[in-house]
């Protein structure tokens, strides 16, 4: 198996894997699909979007007169499916069932999946329950590490690529040991376990979570898969967090509940719709109405086909924000779905140092900063901890002029243009002796040979400068401390708060007094006493400087 990783963002890979001269893209979706008994074709679910499928190698192994007729056809050519085609052991019925007793044993399911030329085979695992106390879940962990390295020893054939499963649970040192573990072992694919029951409570703080454990501890070159992941609404954030893979029968699973998949207001029971907000094949051809009266068969099959238009489209668009370096824009937009999906973006802000490493030093276009999550985004973090850790004010300065920032940015608006060739053709103050900065409610101080360099410079935000606002407050706690750490290069400092300005449009308007500059009064007042004074205007501002 290859994998090549085409672009970045977040934790998000858009990557390409290859394998048995098929190919498929990252991140993707296997549904999951029954042996012999599918109101959906593979063949339908390839038209549908499906670059790979996943099925049950214990179903089959069980049904004696299956087992021998996939044996002989080989399991593509049972299937009629010509794209990757994922097996499962027999796990997922332990798991689901909470029954360790599954009459298979690892030697023969593994050998059988080999033999039905299963592309991504999985190991016999034993799932950790959400209920397993710290040592059931070690021994679960242990045994299913032993039997990753027992399988290595009996492979025999090289073009299958084994997925290594990745268990713990709740226990996240036992997902960090299973990941430290299970990396040391070679694996096409690293699968984590023991997810659906959390997925159907909604428990995405948790499975975020293990996942990010996963991530912090699991070789980086290879993909990480989530079992049982099929909620569309969950899928960018997973994505985002490090997820290149997942499975899920969950389309038709839920088409059986009568359940319609949407992006913005989750899951609906059909009763409950008037109308389709949706636009593929199925929502297009029929009404609600329609399809309520149509026998349970073909019902199921329509709603569906539905839940995999939508889900396919969610990936199509994800993969399309990784290329185009907005995935955080999308995430917080998805996440507005279910407030336990907020909950888990929450722990962005326990994980920025993390993500950080590997957000891009550079974007093709600027930021949009639209929610309160936006503040915890890893590209304001990297800014914050560089500005306060590696910068140095110009050497022999004297004194220091903040501007506010206004609606357009740096010498794009017409006002700060005014004001940068007052200050530069001033008679009184030499301009070598004066630094300049803007203050950002998103970045704080913004030195103005910062100005134009990304992120600073480009980006739109819905921010206002209410006292509750966490942009503000969190900009004026980053700005007093940099001014703090630079203030003895100044001799004086100052606010240039206008009461008019010029806005992109060359409009005259007034000032507004919520203006998020005026929050720097205090800060500044402490640290430079009379050193420090606000201005409407710029001469004044030089013939304060030079007074004194």
């Amino acid at each position: 198996m290859k994998f090549e990783i085409l672009d970045v963002d977040a934790l998000a890979r858009l990557g390409q894997i290859k394998l048995n001269n098929k190919e498929m893209v990252t991140p993707n979706l296997f549904p999951v699909i029954h042996p012999s008994n599918n109101l959906i074709s593979p063949l339908d679910l390839k038209k549908i979007g499906a670059q790979c499928l996943f099925t049950n190698a214990y179903i089959i192994y069980k049904n004696e007169k299956l087992r021998d007729k996939i044996l002989h056809t080989g399991l593509h050519e049972y299937l009629n499916y010509d794209g990757i085609i994922a097996t499962d052991s027999g796990a997922f019925q332990q798991y689901m069932y909470n029954n360790d007793s599954v009459d298979i044993d690892a030697d023969s399911i593994e050998k059988f999946q080999e033999n039905i030329g299963s592309d991504f085979p999985v190991i016999l695992d034993i799932p950790v329950q959400l209920e397993d106390d710290y040592e059931i879940s070690k021994k679960k962990v242990s045994t299913t590490i032993q039997r990753a390295k027992d399988n290595i020893s009996r492979r025999t054939r090289s073009d299958c690529s084994w997925f290594g499963p990745i268990h713990g649970g709740k226990h996240l040192e036992l997902v960090k040991e299973s990941s430290l573990e299970m990396s040391k072992l070679d694996f096409g694919v690293y699968a984590i376990g023991g997810l659906v029951k959390a997925f159907l409570d909604y428990r995405f703080e948790l499975t975020t979570q293990i996942l990010l454990t996963t991530k912090k501890y699991i070789i980086p070159n290879k993909p990480i898969h989530m079992f049982g992941l099929g909620l569309p609404q969950y899928f960018s954030l997973a994505v985002a967090c490090g997820c290149d893979l997942m499975d899920s029968a969950a389309y038709i699973l839920f088409a059986k509940q009568n359940r319609y998949f949407t992006l913005s207001t989750g899951t609906k029971k059909l009763e409950e719709l008037e109308e389709f907000p949706c636009h593929c094949p199925i929502c297009s051809d029929f009404t609600p109405k329609e399809i309520k009266k149509f026998e349970e068969n073909l019902r199921i099959e329509l709603l569906a086909k539905h839940n995999l238009y939508l889900s396919f489209s969610e990936l199509r668009t994800i993969r399309q924000a990784i290329r185009e370096g907005n995935l955080w824009e999308l995430v917080e937009q998805r996440v507005r779905n279910h407030p336990n999906l907020v909950k888990a973006l929450n722990l962005v802000k326990l994980n920025k140092p993390f993500f950080e490493i590997y957000e891009k030093a550079y974007k093709s276009h600027g930021r949009l900063y639209s929610s309160k999550e936006s503040i915890e985004r890893p590209l304001i973090y990297r800014y914050e901890q560089k500005i306060l850790n590696n910068y140095r004010s110009p050497k022999n300065v004297k004194f220091l002029i903040i501007l506010p920032e206004l609606d357009v940015k740096g010498t794009t608006s017409p006002s700060v243009n005014k004001w940068l060739n007052e200050i530069n053709k001033n008679d009184l103050i030499q301009r070598m002796d004066i630094h300049l900065a803007f203050y950002s409610i998103i970045f704080g101080i913004i030195p103005y040979e910062l100005i134009d360099s990304f992120p600073m410079g480009q980006y739109e935000t819905s921010a206002n400068s209410s006292i509750n606002n966490i942009f503000y407050q969190n900009s004026i706690i980053n700005s007093e401390k940099l001014l703090k750490r630079i203030s003895s290069n100044y001799h004086k400092c100052v606010l240039l708060i206008p009461d008019m300005y010029l806005n992109q449009f060359k409009e005259l308007k007034k000032f507004p007094n919520t203006h998020p500059i005026n929050g720097l009064k205090n800060v500044l007042n402490k640290i430079y006493g009379i050193n420090f004074s606000e201005f409407n205007d710029i001469s004044e501002i030089i013939h304060f400087f030079k007074d004194g």
